[in-house]
């Protein structure tokens, strides 16, 4: 029996890099679909059915090795390129500038509440639920992102997820 060798990496929401023993390859897709670029220049599609381990793997192509470095670091350039203007103000927020100081300056204003607990949440009316942005019950009719503290949700009656726990 041979030794194996696999890790996956989650860069962003959908973006995974993958390390194992033959090399590096990038996935891209969400459960269901994917698309996969590796070093060894072989690309690939999936697509199964969720929760079932049944899914159906094509290969794109095989190409030269050179050729699938090159490919795999343009990707993961786009996908970081991507992510970082998904997440600005994540981003903006983490170093403490930008308008999400401004913002929490301006609410505190207003609302009196502390300005380093301010964040920026994703609400479900229907549900009186709060989340992360990055969370997978973040989306839907009735949701809407809001820049407040912790205390002013659970004040106004909202309470955190149990899944992304903000």
């Amino acid at each position: 029996m041979g030794l194996r060798f696999r890790k996956s990496i989650t860069i962003f929401p959908g973006v995974k890099l993958n390390i194992s023993k033959s090399g590096l390859s990038l996935s891209v897709g969400k459960k269901g679909a994917s698309f996969n670029a590796g070093t060894s220049g072989r690309k690939s599609v999936t697509v199964g059915v969720p929760g079932t381990g049944l899914s159906y793997s094509k290969t794109i192509s095989s190409g030269r090795k050179t050729l699938g470095i090159a490919f795999t670091a343009v990707v993961i350039a786009g996908a970081v390129i991507l992510g970082l203007f998904k997440y600005k103000d994540r981003i903006a927020g983490f170093f403490g500038a930008g308008n999400a100081q401004k913002t929490a300056v301006e609410t505190t204003a207003e609302g009196g509440a502390d300005p380093s607990a301010i964040e920026t949440y994703v609400i479900n009316t229907s549900t009186k639920k709060y989340h992360l942005s990055t969370c997978r019950y973040a989306k839907g009719d009735n949701v809407k992102t809001v820049k407040e503290s912790k205390a002013q949700l659970e004040n106004k009656g909202y309470q955190a997820c149990k899944t992304c726990k903000p």
